[in-house]
């Protein structure tokens, strides 16, 4: 079991089967990106870690489970190649990634992370969108990353917050 601060993924959890990873190859085809067992078993982890995400050294811990050689750098280069074609997404301030679950390019996603748990949550929002090119365009910048990361207290942890300071 590979445990952090925010999630637990077990490699049982992580199991590959030809079943679940319809939507991949669905996505590898019409994006036109090739997706090798590599990329497919990196991008399971990705996507079994959930709104938690998972660090690079996680998916490593994963991999060496069957493969005791496995390395680094492969499991980077993986990451971002997924990253680049905008499978997944890095969350830089945290170094996790996670399945991006709007996989238009052409609007930004917000994602709130929850300094408590760790949740991730996106919305795409094209009010936000439309904001950020009008005042890049507005200034006589172009914007090649449409994704913002900030921090918050998700509902859960607010609800946990709350009734902890209402017994005291």
């Amino acid at each position: 079991m590979v445990t952090h601060k925010f999630h637990s993924v077990t490699s049982e959890e992580v199991a590959l089967s030809s079943v679940d990873c319809p939507g991949l190859k669905q996505l590898a085809e019409n994006k036109k990106v090739r997706i090798t067992p590599l990329r497919e078993r990196v991008y399971h982890f990705v996507r079994h870690a959930k709104d938690k995400g998972i660090s690079a050294y996680q998916i490593l811990e994963l991999m060496k489970k069957d493969n005791p050689n496995a390395k680094p750098s492969t499991v980077y280069r993986s990451l971002d190649y997924l990253v680049k074609t905008g499978i997944i997404v890095k969350i830089e301030c945290c170094s996790k990634f996670v399945r991006k679950k709007h996989l238009s390019s052409q609007t930004a996603t917000l994602f709130m992370i929850c300094a408590t748990c760790g949740t991730i949550i996106q919305h795409v929002d094209e009010h936000i969108h439309s904001y950020i090119e009008n005042n890049a365009t507005e200034y006589g910048c172009t914007v090649y990353k449409k994704d913002m990361e900030i921090w918050v207290t998700c509902p859960d942890c607010r609800v946990k917050q709350s009734a902890l300071f209402a017994n005291m």
